[in-house]
């Protein structure tokens, strides 16, 4: 069977763009709740990277949004059949008010200095 003819599906395709579009949500939420975490894990020395924080946390906020879009799209394109100059707009919108309710409520950092147990 030809993959092509299997991606073409619509069904098929909506699943595979809310897979793709939740785990890019997934992965951005942890990089917003605690950016340097994964650099930590992997230092060999312990260096101070309070100025990646506010990148990383762009970077994730950036790719939330986007993971939101990727949901929004197919949905309202492959499932709903919409198309337009509005449906963009309201896609942007969408996408956005979406983002703004998939943020962490608290931060990784701060939690952990709210709970006393800082390294």
């Amino acid at each position: 069977m030809d993959p092509a003819q299997i991606v073409s599906n619509p069904a098929v395709g909506v699943g595979l763009r809310a897979a793709l579009g939740s785990y890019v949500i997934y992965m951005a939420r942890k990089f917003y709740a605690d950016p340097t975490g994964y650099f930590r894990k992997s230092q060999v020395q312990r260096t101070d990277l309070r100025w990646l924080r506010p990148i990383i946390r762009a970077v994730a906020l950036f790719c939330l949004w986007g993971g939101c879009f990727i949901v929004a799209t197919a949905v309202a394109v492959q499932i709903l059949g919409l198309h337009g100059d509005l449906l963009a707009i309201v896609l942007i919108a969408v996408a956005a008010a979406g983002a703004w309710l998939l943020l962490p409520r608290q931060r990784a950092a701060e939690a952990e200095t709210e709970s006393g147990t800082s390294d």
